[in-house]
């Protein structure tokens, strides 16, 4: 079975340390309240890929914190890795300083892919990254809807390392000739 990793914070999830809409959730991780909301179809979403992939939920934020969200959106199936599982990097340019490194999953970087809103995670294996649009709220939004799609065709290719660049556009395409 192919192999998706997704991203959670900005992904999947938008949490803050202040209520910022009525759909925030009031959790808490380890003594520290926060507030997650949650991506428009991330649970029909989730289901969906699960199905369909063999699913790990990888996030830099503290185990605790990744296992109480994770309790909240309540969908089965997944593999979940925190900060413990993530590479620290030193960087100079302000970059995201950890790297999530794939062959921690599998040697056969063909049959796997990751989803993040932070395109330098993909620098050491660009062939399977699927970069997604950074999401803080907005309940309008239908990217994950759209990611299922490609997903899907996805998991129908031999090899899913490729150039996703314009993975948008081409659902598009998709949607247009079913």
């Amino acid at each position: 079975m192919k192999k998706l990793v997704l991203d959670l914070d900005e992904t999947l999830l938008y949490s803050t340390t202040e209520s910022i809409s009525p759909e925030c959730v009031k959790l808490s991780a380890q003594g520290s309240d926060f507030y997650t909301m949650l991506r428009p179809g991330v649970r029909d979403f989730l289901q969906n890929v699960a199905k369909k992939f063999e699913c790990t939920i990888w996030s830099t934020g503290q185990q605790a914190y990744l296992e109480a969200v994770w309790e909240y959106i309540g969908v089965p199936g997944f593999t979940l890795w925190g900060r413990g599982f993530c590479k620290k990097i030193e960087t100079t340019d302000g970059s995201e300083p950890y790297e999530k490194p794939l062959r921690q999953i599998t040697d056969d970087l063909s049959q796997i892919v990751l989803v993040d809103n932070t395109p330098s995670l993909f620098a050491k294996c660009p062939l399977n990254g699927i970069l997604t649009r950074t999401w803080r709220g907005d309940m309008n939004d239908t990217e994950l809807r759209h990611l299922a799609v490609y997903l899907d065709w996805l998991n129908a290719q031999p090899s899913m390392q490729r150039n996703h660049e314009n993975w948008r556009i081409e659902t598009l395409c998709l949607r247009n000739c079913q």
